[in-house]
């Protein structure tokens, strides 16, 4: 075993083509999956993109992510301050109330991504990229009105830390999508997209979101193999 990890360390040198620290930012929008409708989500964060050859690379990423929720319109039983259920005096039948709820949910995020590149000219390529992400809530805010079985002021409108409420989980994880277009500037623009597949709460909702997505390359610092990417790299920052 030792002797195998050995032989990789050894190659790894020579099988890298580059690496780069790239900023992102995104913003689009966020939900669960379901009938919760969405909200605003942004993103800042900054990539280490190792390049393999001249189509693949590897970017682990940290990422502050903002996402959420909302929950309008929902009919629910009224009660009154002492908790009992209230029915219509004439028709003897449950009387309804409106629920609205809205959260946000900020996130640290870690997402692993393997890209492919699809050269479409001098340097300019079409970019995909997949994998899986892990994630910490770190923070948030439900504002809810019309909540019948609270009491006081609290039934027509209250606030509470998303990630306090009872059966909520702050790790979250799941899958991250991309498409995008990289530009001779340093510039990729694109779409991406997390699907959540862990659990937010108990009552099993998954986060998800699409963003439209900004990265630019801060740094870029080329290696030993000269074929592919690279190579487009090197000349562009000699010049």
């Amino acid at each position: 075993m030792k002797r195998i990890l050995y032989i990789l360390l050894s190659i790894l040198p020579t099988t890298l083509l580059a690496q780069s620290v790239q900023l992102k930012v995104g913003g689009g929008f966020a939900s669960h999956y379901g009938q919760a409708k969405v909200v605003g989500a942004y993103k800042i964060g900054l990539g280490y993109e190792i390049e393999f050859n001249q189509h693949f690379t590897f970017t682990p990423s940290l990422e502050f992510y903002g996402k959420g929720w909302k929950a309008p319109n929902q009919q629910v039983y009224v009660f009154d301050d002492e908790g009992q259920q209230r029915f219509d005096p004439e028709t003897g039948k449950p009387l309804i109330g409106i629920k609205s709820r809205t959260a946000t949910q900020n996130y640290i995020e870690l997402p692993l991504l393997l890209s492919y590149y699809l050269r479409t000219g001098e340097s300019r390529y079409l970019v995909f990229r997949a994998g899986p992400y892990v994630a910490y809530g770190v923070g948030g805010k439900q504002k809810t009105k019309g909540d019948t079985e609270q009491s006081g002021v609290n039934r027509y409108y209250y606030e509470q830390k998303t990630f306090n409420e009872p059966g909520t989980h702050r790790f979250d994880y799941g899958v991250q999508t991309y498409v995008g277009y990289q530009f001779p500037t340093s510039f990729t623009i694109g779409l991406e997209a997390d699907w959540g597949i862990g659990k937010f709460n108990a009552q099993g909702r998954r986060n998800v979101s699409a963003l439209i997505s900004l990265g630019y390359k801060l740094w870029q610092k080329a290696l030993n193999t000269p074929v592919g990417r690279s190579e487009e790299h090197t000349s562009e920052l000699q010049s």
